[in-house]
This record gives C-alpha cells, structure tokens and sequence, in this order.
C-alpha cells in the first residue's frame, strides 16, 4: 500500500509540474524564439546555397588543373623541339669592310 502512495504521489507531481510549464512557458518569450528559430533557418539556407557554391568551385577548380597539366605537357614538348638542333646553322657572311 505505502508504494501505491508513492506512486500516485510521484504521478501527481509530475503532471502538476508539466502543467505548470505548459502555462508558464520554459521562459524564452515567444518572438524571441521566432527570431532565433528565422535565423537559424537562413542560415541553414546560406549553409546549403555555400556547399554547392563549394562543389562547384572544387569541379571547376579539377577541370582546371587538368588544363594546366595539358599546358604544361605541351610547354614541356615545345621546349624539346626548340632545344633539338635540327640542322647546322649556315655559316656568317664575312662582314663587309667600310
């Protein structure tokens, strides 16, 4: 009998208790809230809008990287035909006496 008191005892302060915080409210006031949850929703906004303005820098910046490694494999290919000798270069015209 003593742990059914306890009980409906423990029962009946519980729910006095949720009902006084129901009225009463967890002490933010209401536009308080509203503000900080309008914010907090804009910011998940801008969060979004950055993580595909970030995806689409990170495949424009690949597509660049893989241009510049073709320019410079062909900078590197010009370079040996310009270091090649190809032919004996003609011998100077002796210059002429004044």
């Amino acid at each position: 009998m003593k742990h059914r008191w306890r009980y409906q005892a423990f029962l009946t302060i519980l729910m006095i208790s949720a009902l006084t915080v129901s009225l009463i409210g967890c002490g933010v006031p209401k536009t308080e809230h509203d503000k900080v949850v309008k914010s907090l929703e804009q910011a998940n906004q801008e969060k979004a809008t950055l993580t595909d303005q970030v995806g689409k820098l990170m495949k424009e910046k690949d597509s660049l990287s893989q241009q510049v490694a073709q320019l410079q494999k062909e900078n590197a290919e010009m370079k040996a035909k310009v270091t090649k000798p190809t032919a004996k270069p003609a011998a100077k015209a002796p210059a002429k006496k004044k």
